[in-house]
């Protein structure tokens, strides 16, 4: 519930992404537009909470010395590095104990006791590809214990506790993400001219994460979860939102699935994703870890059948599933980007389809499909902006813009890859500079974003933003402006909480 209009509440919130652990400490004074500071925010070295539920966690004790005291290590995390594994108990003393620290000083400075502090968890696509309805091993009652604990360890420090829990992320963090996007850097809701000072404006939104993801935009059809439509009021603005994550559409997810097309466990068939990566890429500076694991499951695939429902031999000969080697090339790279949009636009239409992303909040209602999306996306009632993945494929191809009013077009884009990546070339320089540029995934990520924007189905060779139809790009949106506003889903969060009628 919303505290009292102008009385001030004070919150935490644990953003448990599925690559790691954020907390953000907010002042909150309630109104028809909540005044929301953000006091301070920490994130250490762990790979994700939903690693912990199934005793793969890990972290990094020497990432806490950046804001903690030497020699820091809070009472029963018994991990001393990251080759140890920790289970779901780790997770309270090693992840959860080491944010709240961090956040210690920030408390002594504003004389705030933990009792004064209410304290939520919201985990995101991590944690939702480990529900069995997705794909995942743990049901219900194995994940809402597994809250129950953190939450309990949380308690028993003296805060306030309110949810701990998986996000929606149709209803919750595509919405959340939207309302923050739009609030600092568009005044939607007319309370906040930060950088925008003239009428409210709107943007829709690609948010791109690791292992999902959300698509935001103002729409005037009618709001119905089972269409994705949610309505969001806040100041006497109105509008209605459509909505929809795409879990394992996130740039690492899809990349990942791209390396593992056509892979074959039994009999050591190479990796077909050499053309998605230069020839820097080797075995040696392009290891990840699989991160499909999640995706063969009887409950989901019939038997005989691949992740884009054709009969064995499709796409995935068989889906690579629970492989604990790291998914790695066996030669070097062989970018090519036709061959290597083809497997991205393969792999686009086979998640998409995927049961989990049929359209509705909880994956009820048609199933879905790029060619949906196109459809939808036309009826967005204001021009999209990248964020997050898009915006560091745009960053990397020296596309972003600082303003938020220059538009990045298809050719740009184009021409932009085939300069950092040519076809048959070396792609971006081995890792001996600083700069994501010199990162292996630079080409297969900015392929995707170009792919998934415009290069489009057979059925719509355009895409989203082609010339055939009335959606618009703008272009790509920083996490951070100017150092002093974040874009996170958690103050958007916090807007619609406490917005008081």
């Amino acid at each position: 519930k919303a505290g009292a209009p102008g009385a001030p509440v004070y919150t935490m919130i644990f953003d448990a992404g599925s690559s790691g652990t954020r907390i953000s400490f907010f002042k909150v004074i309630p109104g028809a537009y909540p005044q929301i500071d953000l006091l301070a925010s920490e994130d250490f070295d762990d790979n994700g909470i939903n690693d912990f539920l199934s005793g793969q966690g890990t972290v990094d004790p020497k990432d806490w010395e950046r804001s903690l005291p030497p020699a820091y290590k809070p009472a029963g995390c018994d991990m001393t590095g990251t080759s140890v594994n920790g289970a779901q108990k780790d997770v309270g003393p090693c992840v959860i104990q080491p944010l709240l620290d961090a956040m210690d000083k920030k408390m002594k400075e504003i004389s705030v006791t933990a009792d004064q502090v209410t304290v939520e968890l919201f985990a995101t696509a991590g944690m939702r590809t480990m529900d069995k309805v997705n794909g995942g091993a743990y049901d219900a009652t194995q994940i809402a214990g597994f809250y129950n604990a953190i939450k309990d360890y949380t308690k028993s420090k003296g805060y306030q506790v309110g949810s701990f829990e998986t996000s929606n992320g149709n209803k919750q963090e595509g919405v959340w993400t939207w309302v923050n996007l739009n609030d600092q850097y568009y005044n939607a809701f007319g309370g906040n001219d930060t950088y925008h000072k003239t009428a409210p404006e709107t943007r829709g939104d690609f948010e791109v994460g690791g292992s999902s993801m959300q698509i935001a935009f103002p729409t005037k059809m009618p709001a119905n979860d089972a269409d994705n439509v949610y309505t969001v009021s806040i100041n006497g603005h109105t509008y209605n939102v459509f909505s929809k994550t795409y879990l394992g559409l996130g740039g690492d997810d899809t990349r990942k699935y791209v390396r593992a097309s056509g892979y074959n466990t039994s009999t050591g068939a190479d990796y077909t994703g050499l053309d998605c990566f230069g020839s820097n890429a080797t075995p040696t500076n392009s290891k990840e870890d699989s991160g499909v694991a999640l995706f063969n499951s009887p409950t989901l695939f019939p038997s005989g059948k691949t992740l884009a429902g054709n009969a064995t031999g499709g796409l995935w000969s068989p889906v690579l599933s629970n492989a604990e080697e790291p998914l790695m090339l066996k030669s070097a790279g062989k970018y090519n980007f036709n061959s290597c949009a083809t497997k991205y636009d393969q792999v686009t239409k086979a998640v998409m389809a995927l049961p989990r992303n049929n359209n509705g909040t909880n994956n009820e209602g048609a199933a879905s499909s790029y060619k949906d999306l196109v459809a939808k996306v036309e009826k967005s009632t204001a021009p999209f902006v990248g964020l997050d993945g898009f915006y560091f494929s745009a960053k990397d191809l020296k596309l972003a813009k600082a303003d938020l009013k220059t538009p990045i077009t298809e050719a740009q884009v184009k021409e932009a890859i085939a300069k950092v990546c040519p076809d048959s070339g070396a792609g971006p320089a081995a890792k001996t500079a600083p700069g994501r540029l010199n990162d292996f995934r630079v080409c297969a990520d900015s392929v995707f974003m170009y792919n998934f924007l415009w290069q489009g189905t057979a059925a719509n060779a355009l895409g989203l933003f082609g010339t055939s139809n009335n959606a618009k790009f703008d272009g790509v949106v920083p996490s951070k402006w100017e150092k002093k506003s974040t874009l996170t889903w958690t103050r958007g969060y916090l807007l619609l909480k406490h917005a008081t009628k």
